[in-house]
């Protein structure tokens, strides 16, 4: 085989080296010029309209570019003028068209022309946009959006529905949407949005803001109760709170009882819960209607098995101290019936000396003002039983059951002992 060798007129190949160089240099000068003009048209301020002239410049530096486009187009929006915001248009039309197939532009082209008022531009590109990315909630949130304010409520409000039902954070928005359009009618609401979990909790939390507490709680009750526990259990601590801070107790302690675990003791209207101090007192965050406990050192406080009135243990309380703020509050709310009357009684032993006494009041929930007392408490060697007899006002539906101190000097406070309690409880007459 033979192998042929052809040369080339030096001349030639110099102009060929040459142009070759001048192509290069072409691409690199153009790639860098576009990508410098896409970085800053993607990192652009458009809150600042001065900036007008920056947009100009990167349209003219890579015109092929639909992002420089599209930053020149939110910049003349931000100005308001009305010479502006055609220019700003005309920008939002070139960005789509230079990239027919990129969804992200024709839905700022669609929303675009709903700000402009062209509504019947504006649902062709969002149909356009929508058979671009047909699963996409950011698309269904907005074209729904437009057709719900252009009276198109059935089309408007089943994309709604795609767009909550793919993306929990269009939930919120679209039961507030639609709460406006029905006027309220919760009904109408789970009509055109889906009576699902996401919907009624949703719903749950809408309602909730607008302190419309019995339409929460029935949409809370809708959600099955794994889901109370685990997937909407957030949604259902800020019920909570919020039915606290507006002094709904029933509300809070059926709702509590809803997310608590089927094993453990759950609060309910008109019972002490934990009065046999059979389960654990937390120290440190305890719910609403558990035992709390003040934060300290003196007296210090504890679950006993040593003595009992029933079952395996009490609630001791030892004191050594002479300091008067030496005092742990102990307390628990409990949710009664507005009106109703009842009965506390405790069960207690006693070798406290003292300078002061102790009593358990029963105070309002909503003003901390106190309602009844019992008698003071004496040494007493076996288990003593103290009872009260109260009227819950006809205004509230919790009240507080608090351990107080009378007595105590400015000056000191001796206390020493042990005081145990047990079998705390309330029945109605």
């Amino acid at each position: 085989m033979s192998v042929k060798i052809v040369r080339f007129d030096r001349g030639i190949t110099q102009i060929y080296l040459i142009a070759i160089a001048v192509v290069c240099v072409a691409a690199a000068w153009f790639f860098i010029k576009w990508n410098f003009a896409d970085l800053v048209a993607y990192g652009m301020d458009t809150n600042q309209p001065e900036l007008k002239v920056v947009a100009d410049l990167l349209v003219s530096t890579a015109p092929d570019d639909p992002l420089t486009h599209l930053a020149a187009a939110r910049m003349y929006e931000k100005t308001f003028d009305p010479a502006d915001l055609a220019h700003s248009l005309s920008e939002y039309e070139a960005a789509a068209g230079l990239a027919p197939n990129s969804f992200k532009f024709w839905l700022e082209l669609g929303k675009a022309y709903d700000r402009s008022g062209e509504d019947a531009k504006a649902e062709a590109t969002f149909r356009r946009t929508l058979e671009l990315a047909p699963n996409y909630s950011v698309v269904q949130w907005a074209f729904g959006n437009s057709l719900v304010r252009h009276r198109k409520t059935e089309e408007g409000f089943a994309l709604i529905a795609k767009a909550a039902a793919s993306d929990p954070q269009y939930s919120g928005p679209a039961v507030a949407t639609a709460l406006a359009m029905f006027e309220g009618d919760v009904a109408g609401i789970r009509r055109v949005l889906g009576d699902t979990p996401e919907t009624n909790a949703a719903i749950v939390s809408v309602m909730a803001a607008q302190t419309k507490f019995d339409d929460a709680a029935d949409a809370w009750s809708k959600l099955a109760p794994e889901d109370r526990r685990t997937k909407f259990k957030a949604i259902g601590d800020k019920l909570i709170e919020k039915l606290a801070a507006e002094k709904k107790f029933q509300l809070a302690a059926r709702l509590t009882a809803d997310m608590a675990p089927d094993s453990g003791e759950k609060p309910a209207t008109g019972q002490v819960s934990n009065g046999g101090f059979e389960s654990e007192v937390k120290l440190r965050n305890a719910g609403l209607f558990e035992w709390r406990i003040a934060e300290g050192q003196s007296p210090q406080i504890g679950i006993s098995e040593g003595e009992k009135h029933s079952g395996k243990h009490s609630l001791l309380i030892a004191f050594n101290s002479t300091e008067v703020a030496a005092f742990r509050s102990i307390s628990q709310t409990v949710p009664v019936v507005p009106g109703a009357a009842y009965e506390l009684e405790i069960f207690y032993r006693s070798d406290l000396k003292s300078m002061a006494t102790l009593k358990w009041e029963i105070a309002d929930a909503a003003t901390g003002t106190a309602i009844v007392a019992t008698p003071a408490m004496t040494i007493a060697a076996d288990w003593t039983s103290l009872k009260a007899k109260f009227t819950v006002p006809s205004n509230i539906d919790g009240v507080v059951i608090r351990l107080t101190r009378e007595g105590c000097g400015a000056g000191s406070c001796p206390a020493n002992g042990k005081v145990s309690f047990d079998d705390i409880s309330i029945k109605r007459l």
